[in-house]
Formats: C-alpha cells, sequence, structure tokens
C-alpha cells in the first residue's frame, strides 16, 4: 500500500470511528464530518480545495527542502561540505531520507488533485472560475507525474481518489502511458486557465495557461532528447575540465517514440508561449532575483514561501548564501564550472560572492574567490577592529577560499552570529519554470529539426546575451554561433542551460534526458572535495521508497536496488 494512502485510510478510519462515538453530535451539526459531499458545495470550498493541494506541493513533506536538495547534490556541477555530499552526491540515494519523499511527496499532491478533478465539477459556481480551478489541478497533477518519470521511470499511474485498500495496489504503468497522462493534463490546463493578469487568472504564485505551455513544451522536449538516436553530445567538465564528445544514449523507456515529432510539438508549443507575448526576459540577470519581482515577467512558476520560520520558508538561501550574509554555505558552484563560464558574464561576476567574512572561532577571517583574481580582493580588505586596509599584495586579512557561493536566493537579513546554526530562514521563492527555459527549449528544437537555423540562433542569443551585456565577441566567442554545425549548437545550447538554470533543479535532468549523465559523472570520478561522483547503471533511476516496494505486492523495484 502506498505510505501516503495508509495515511489517507488511516485518517478516513479515524473519522468512521468519531462518527460511530458520537451520532448524536453529527446529526445536530452534520459538519463535523467532512464527508467529501459535506465539503465540495460553493466556489469558496473549490478555492481552499485547490489551495490544500498547494499547501502540500510547498510543505517541507516536499518542496520546502526535498526536492531541490536532493536535485541540488546529484550532478556535475554542484560544490559542497561532505555532509551534505556524501549521501545524494555519491549516488547513494538508499537510507538518504530525501529520497522516498521525492515518490511520496509527488503522490500526496496527486491525491489531492485527484479529490479536486473529481468534486469541483459538481459545484455550482463561476464557469471561468472552476474552470481556473480544474486547470490548475491538472497542472499540479502533471508536475507531479512529470518529476516521478524522470526520476522512478515507470510509475503507478493514479487518476482517482481512493476509496479502498483494493485501490493501493496498482502496478508500475511505462513511461510512455504516464507521458500521455502528463501531456493530456497540461493540454487540459491549457485550455482551462487563462494567462496571468486576463480575465478570469488566479492569485500570483498561481499557475496558468503560459505555465502550462511552457511546461507541456518542456515535457516534448524531454522526449525528444531522450528518444533521440545516432547522436553525440559534447560536454566540458571532467577532473581537467576538457570537452568531451560522447555517443549519446537512448533513455529505457523512450524507445518507442518518434524524436522528431515531440521536438516539432516542443517547438510548436514554445512557439505559442513566445507569440503570445505573455513573458519576457528581465533586462538585467540579477533582477530575476529580487524579491519583489517574484512571481512576473520571467518567472512562470515559483515554490511560494513565507518568511520566519523553517516550516513556511525556504532552505535554499540557508545552503547556498555566505555566512556573513546570513547562510550557512553548504553548497556551491564547482570551480570547474566556474571556470566555464565567459570572464564577463554576469552570472559569475555578481551572482557569486568574491569577497566575505566568516566570524568564526579566532575570526573574523577575510575570504576571497577565486584565486586567479585576489589582487583586487587584497586591497578591499578591512580589518573590523582598526579600519584599516591593507596594502595591494598583502594577504593579512584576506585568505583564499575555494567556495564559489552564489547569491540568487539570498535574502537580505540580518547575519548568523557566530556559531549559531540557525541561518537566515528567509522567504526565497524557488523557481520552478522560467521564460528563459522556454526560449532554450525553443532553440533545442529548431536546432534538431533544421540545424543552426537563424531561429535557433535568435532564442539561443535572447539568454546568452542578457547575461554578458557588456562582452563582444571577441571576448565571448559563444556570441556569434553562426559558424557552428548542428552538434556544436546542441552542444552550445545544452551549456548555456547549465549555466542558466544553475541550481534550479534542472541539471540532473538534462544530464539523464541526453543520454550523457553517466558518462559525464564518470569523467569526474573522485571529486576535489573527496566526494565520489562516479556513477552505475542503477543510478540511472532512482529506487522506490523501501516502504512501498514491501506495501505494494504489484511493484518491483527498480534494476540494482
Amino acid at each position: 500500500m502506498h505510505t501516503f494512502n495508509k495515511l489517507l485510510l488511516g485518517a478516513g478510519a479515524a473519522l468512521l470511528l468519531t462518527a460511530t462515538g458520537c451520532k448524536k453530535t453529527l446529526d445536530e451539526v452534520p459538519y463535523d464530518f467532512y464527508a467529501p459531499e459535506n465539503v465540495y458545495k460553493s466556489a469558496d470550498d473549490a478555492e481552499a480545495a485547490i489551495a490544500g493541494v498547494y499547501s502540500d506541493f510547498n510543505s517541507y513533506d516536499w518542496f520546502t527542502k526535498p526536492y531541490w536538495e536532493f536535485l541540488s547534490e546529484d550532478d556535475d556541477h554542484i560544490a559542497g561540505a561532505s555532509f551534505a555530499l556524501t549521501g545524494i552526491g555519491s549516488g547513494n540515494y538508499l537510507g538518504d531520507y530525501k529520497t522516498p519523499i521525492m515518490f511520496t511527496g509527488p503522490y500526496a499532491v496527486i491525491a489531492r488533485a485527484n479529490t479536486v478533478l473529481e468534486r469541483v465539477p459538481a459545484i455550482t459556481m463561476d464557469k471561468t472560475q472552476q474552470n481556473r480551478i480544474l486547470g490548475e489541478a491538472h497542472f499540479l497533477r502533471a508536475f507531479s507525474y512529470f518529476t516521478l518519470v524522470k526520476l522512478f521511470g515507470p510509475v503507478p499511474l493514479r487518476t482517482a481518489s481512493v476509496t479502498s485498500i483494493t485501490d493501493t495496489n496498482i502496478p508500475r504503468s511505462s513511461v510512455s502511458d504516464v507521458y500521455k497522462q502528463i501531456i493530456d493534463d497540461l493540454q487540459q490546463g491549457e485550455t482551462l486557465m487563462p494567462y496571468q493578469g486576463d480575465p478570469g487568472s488566479g492569485a500570483l504564485g498561481h499557475v496558468n495557461k503560459g505555465a502550462a505551455q511552457g511546461l507541456l513544451a518542456k515535457v516534448y522536449a524531454t522526449i525528444g532528447s531522450a528518444s533521440l538516436k545516432g547522436a553525440q553530445m559534447t560536454v566540458q567538465g571532467g577532473k581537467d575540465n576538457g570537452f568531451y564528445t560522447y555517443n549519446k544514449d537512448v533513455v529505457a523507456g523512450y524507445e518507442g517514440f518518434d524524436s522528431k515529432q515531440y521536438y516539432q510539438l516542443a517547438k510548436d508549443e514554445a512557439g505559442k508561449l513566445i507569440t503570445s507575448g505573455k513573458y519576457s526576459l528581465f533586462p538585467n540577470y540579477m533582477d530575476l532575483w529580487k524579491k519583489s519581482n517574484d512571481n512576473l515577467v520571467e518567472h512562470m512558476f515559483m515554490e511560494q514561501t513565507l518568511a520566519g520560520n523553517t516550516i513556511h520558508s525556504n532552505f535554499v538561501n540557508n545552503y547556498f548564501t555566505s555566512g556573513d550574509l546570513g547562510g550557512r554555505g553548504y553548497l556551491w558552484m564547482d570551480t570547474n564550472f566556474y571556470q566555464q563560464f565567459s570572464p564577463l558574464d554576469d552570472r559569475i561576476t555578481k551572482d557569486v560572492t568574491h569577497f566575505w567574512f566568516e566570524d568564526y572561532g579566532n575570526g573574523p577571517f577575510y575570504y576571497f574567490y577565486p584565486r586567479t583574481d585576489s589582487l583586487k580582493y587584497y586591497i578591499v580588505s578591512v580589518n573590523t577592529k582598526t579600519g584599516a586596509k591593507p596594502a595591494k599584495g598583502d594577504t593579512t586579512f584576506a585568505r583564499y577560499q575555494n567556495k564559489a557561493q552564489i547569491l540568487k536566493y539570498y535574502v537580505p537579513g540580518k547575519p548568523i552570529a557566530p556559531n549559531n546554526s540557525d541561518g537566515n530562514f528567509g522567504a526565497t521563492n524557488y523557481p520552478l519554470l522560467r521564460y528563459a527555459d522556454v526560449l532554450l527549449v525553443y532553440a533545442e528544437a529548431e536546432n534538431e529539426l533544421n540545424g543552426n537555423t537563424p531561429d535557433a540562433r535568435k532564442y539561443y542569443l535572447q539568454v546568452r546575451v542578457r547575461s554578458n551585456q557588456t562582452a563582444t565577441a571577441a571576448q565571448d566567442p559563444l556570441l556569434d554561433p553562426s559558424n557552428l554545425n548542428q552538434l556544436q549548437m546542441r552542444s552550445a545550447i545544452f551549456a548555456e542551460r547549465g549555466q542558466e538554470l544553475a541550481f534550479e533543479s534542472d541539471r540532473r535532468y538534462d544530464l539523464q534526458r541526453w543520454g550523457v549523465y553517466l558518462q559525464t559523472m564518470n569523467q569526474i570520478g573522485l571529486s576535489k572535495q573527496n566526494v565520489l561522483k562516479s556513477r552505475d547503471q542503477r543510478t540511472l533511476l532512482v529506487p522506490l521508497p523501501v516502504a512501498e516496494v514491501l506495501a505494494n505486492p504489484s511493484v518491483t523495484q527498480n534494476a540494482g536496488w
């Protein structure tokens, strides 16, 4: 039996026992018994129901910490403290608390979405509002299944509420069947929901037609790349940060798809969103990460958080931000990855902490990054006790530390006190779908269909130029990709996705869908932080929770686990 279904059935049993022991009370006050027919009666009930789906989505049981932490730790671009990377970061999925949550979290959202889709249609209410709520439920169910199929492969497909124990023991559906459901849900969402800001749209933070179109384009591109045969991909990395060209594998479960067909669908869907004019890139890259810009302009779908405590805020600020800015700096950008950026790229010049202090033990100590730019940081370091600035080249106060800590999740707040493990748990909305992603999907699809055309370059360059506005083509050759062949353009778009969407939970998926996950990780082997990046065949899919396999006799475990 699914773990989350056990909880649902247990809650139902408790309500039934209450009803047996308090029949008189329930006869007098029928709303004390929360049966579906008593709950789903009004438009307010429908709004409360969809809010409940978002509540599970944004809970600690999925997105508050486990989702982004799991996916941040499992790729080639991440570095960090050994305690943070020796589990998921080393491919040791079993035993890590996040692994079962990546399975049970989506199913909890799916269960609530199923109830909305079953009960809300019977409510007498404004049709536009009703359609929008149903569209949101379709989207959230699709997002959940998209996460599941990418991580676990074939999974049980559940599109109805659990009404008995026999409903819980169902076998895993094929990858193709899961995608049929995902595509149908997103098409329904696209039809039922208006664009954000149009009449009848939901509040900021709720999904809309644009989010459905963007995610659907991404789904199609995932299928197109995973099923592509006879192709190669060049990836920069490994111990020497060299360029390695791999023969890409067709991903298991995607063999029956027509790659060209799905890339055409991806291009068409991304094209609809682009021509709608509803979204655009922020003119400056760092504007993306201002709290005042959450859910606006480029942000198509974000996890919503609240400040003030560790339950409703987001730990991502705490994990990525340097200590003097209130974080703990447990995860940072690998130095090899840092060196792959153009030197004038805002994503490293402005979105990486280059000079900071840590007030621990015998401190305070000033640190700078990277070593190659050390002189410019020596001359700005200041002695907190005297206010004196050291002479150029003097390392008395500034030390080198090999940590490229990013700023995109920084929330202004009081810096942490010495040895205070709480850190800054400010309200950090986490990006789950951005317009830049959609532009790169269009460029990728166009390149796979027709090669390096002006259209492919146009949408690729919209993203590339935004963060390299002060660079010339001589300084950044990828600002003029006109001479690249199809393989080179494919690899450039792939690399651009890695740089633009760094630490936004996409890199592992991109490596996996292109069939180069094993090759890329094994080229690293043992990282500079002594984290074993090597992977084997079994790590292409994450193991199902042991409790699920034991409780549901209709499912089998993924190979090797």
